[in-house]
């Protein structure tokens, strides 16, 4: 006995959906590890721009907030903005525990509160049933 096929249209919206919030998180991760590689504050900003713009995380953020985009945007022509905003929230649950785990960052308990609160919500739009 054959199962019936998921249509291809649906099996890529899930696929989307999957990998778009780990580009925004991917996105953070270089961003941090730039805002860390940079000069302390007070340097003149023509030399913060070079350090930028000469270092290879930057080119870095630039593919993947390139290849963020187009995931967004094939994401926008399959579903309303408003369905699929509230799941790129996801993010700052997998940002926070990238703080934690990889920058060894400090998180407050109204965070890890925040964290669940986000997390109840996607479940609930999740379960959500098409109205007309």
């Amino acid at each position: 006995m054959t199962q019936p096929a998921i249509p291809r249209s649906r099996l890529s919206l899930g696929a989307l959906l999957v990998v778009q919030p780990p580009c925004l998180v991917l996105y953070q991760y270089l961003a941090k590890s730039l805002g860390d590689q940079l000069t302390p504050p007070g340097t003149e900003i023509w030399a913060v721009l070079d350090q930028v713009i000469t270092a290879p995380v930057f080119w870095g953020m630039v593919a993947v907030e390139i290849v963020n985009l187009i995931l967004w945007l094939s994401i926008l022509s399959r579903i309303d903005l408003g369905k699929a905003f509230p799941l790129t929230a996801i993010s700052y649950c997998l940002i926070m525990a990238i703080s934690v785990f990889v920058f060894h960052e400090a998180v407050n308990p109204f965070a890890i509160g925040g964290s669940v609160l986000i997390l109840c919500g996607i479940a609930l739009l999740a379960t959500e049933k098409e109205t007309a």
